[in-house]
């Protein structure tokens, strides 16, 4: 028994519309997943700035963008950041050679040891690991010269109510191309979290003084 011309097209017509309602459903559970992940970045980072303050700890976010994870670390003495930019994938409180060396060199002579302030895991916000339809795309702090997308990230929040100007970016899929993003934008002045649609590129000035306190006023 054959089936009509009418009768084909009807029912490549009912398999199309069901193709778009699936794509459709994806797409929405996608964009869901792409903004509960945001938002909960956003409040971790937000609790960072207010943790520090409150708390009158020096803290840092520590973001790994090959793992899609973040946490947070902090110390109860002073941690000062160097004024050299920093690269990717170096932890910026991580002991020179200079220093490793030194500390050697004390411990073999039997000479006690003063290492440094260092920062330690801090369970006041728990690891967070993105879905695995996410990742982390990108992130760029106003202590570097370029756009970190691999290794890891941190972005510093201090007791004084001051925070590393920094932008994050979430995205669909693998790779900086596929599918959607939106990009957080923290104010260093008062903790405060934009979001934007897209991968943002900070422009020369991100990070400067005056152009945060004229967004905040």
């Amino acid at each position: 028994m054959g089936f009509t011309l009418l009768e084909l097209l009807l029912v490549i017509a009912i398999v199309g519309g069901l193709t778009g309602i699936a794509v459709s459903t994806f797409s929405q559970i996608s964009n869901t997943k792409i903004r509960v992940a945001t938002n909960k970045l956003a409040a971790a980072l937000r609790h960072s700035f207010g943790y520090a303050v409150s708390h009158g700890r020096f803290v840092r976010m520590v973001l790994d963008l090959e793992g899609n994870r973040y946490w947070v670390e902090s110390s109860d003495r002073p941690i000062f950041l160097a004024r050299k930019k920093r690269e990717e994938n170096i932890d910026p409180n991580a002991l020179t050679e200079e220093e490793k060396e030194a500390i050697e060199e004390a411990k073999e002579e039997g000479r006690p040891v003063k290492e440094r302030p260092r920062f330690a895991k801090d369970n006041v916000i728990s690891e967070v690991k993105l879905d695995k339809s996410l990742s982390l795309r990108s992130v760029f702090t106003a202590n570097q010269d370029e756009v970190f997308t691999s290794g890891k990230a941190y972005i510093h929040f201090f007791p004084n109510g001051f925070a590393e100007p920094a932008m994050v970016a979430i995205g669909q899929g693998e790779s900086i191309d596929d599918g959607g993003a939106y990009t957080l934008i923290l104010s260093p002045l008062t903790g405060k979290v934009k979001r934007e649609v897209g991968i943002v590129d900070p422009d020369r000035y991100f990070g400067e003084p005056e152009k945060f306190e004229e967004e905040g006023r």
